[in-house]
């Protein structure tokens, strides 16, 4: 079902988990790129750990539009900022 969100020109759809409301800021017709803004992000209780949104309980998946496959996001590979520190 959908319902009308109240921070953006565009639907929200009460059944997925999770949905983050953006702003387009800039469209470059030439490339295709898009730019925007994340103006409000709504989570279901039922994807959160202490208050955050856990990725194992919301099980995204993402788009690859070279291939038009949908993939499941795995597991952690590494942690962020620093992992790459033991490289120098």
């Amino acid at each position: 079902h959908a319902v009308k969100s109240d921070k953006v020109d565009a639907p929200l759809i009460q059944e997925l988990p999770m949905a983050m409301e953006c702003e387009l800021i800039s469209y470059d017709e030439k490339t295709c790129a898009m730019f925007g803004k994340i103006v409000n992000v709504c989570a279901d209780e039922s994807v959160l750990t202490d208050g955050k949104i856990d990725p194992r309980k919301l099980k995204p998946i993402t788009y690859d539009p070279v291939n038009h496959d949908y993939y499941a996001l795995g597991e952690v590979v590494g942690k962020a900022f620093s992992d790459g520190k033991k490289l120098r």
